[in-house]
């Protein structure tokens, strides 16, 4: 994994910064899109004050049709997201449950960790 963010090469003043390597493809899928989409709506704004009246409709409904879209594929990530931590959190009430002993030497030993690292400050 990339410790660094890199630019990559845009047409004109921004340009959009290439995050480290997404842990899944879904991941992946939606920060192309999302790439895109920004890369989109740059050249919109660029083109902007040359556009006529129907070019700026046409300009419209493709940035409307791109928004729906993102906002469509980024509800399925969050619900993606939020079954994969009930999931979790399930595996680890039943975790604490079946080894408390375990899950509280792991608290202690986090707690102290952290104890450790903010009395430095």
């Amino acid at each position: 994994m990339e410790d660094s963010l890199q630019a990559t090469p845009g047409n004109g003043n921004g340009s959009i910064a290439q995050m480290p390597k997404p842990l899944s493809p879904d991941i992946e899928q939606l920060t192309r899109d999302f790439r895109t989409f920004i890369g989109d709506c740059e050249t919109l704004f660029r083109n902007a004050t040359t556009l006529s009246g129907a070019g700026a409709t046409v300009a419209r409904a493709q940035l409307s049709e791109g928004m729906a879209a993102a906002k469509i594929k980024f509800d399925a990530m969050r619900m993606t997201a939020a079954d994969r931590v009930q999931r979790t959190r399930g595996a680890t009430e039943e975790y604490v449950r079946r080894e408390p002993m375990k899950a509280i030497a792991y608290a202690a030993a986090a707690g102290a960790v952290l104890g450790l690292l903010f009395s430095r400050r």
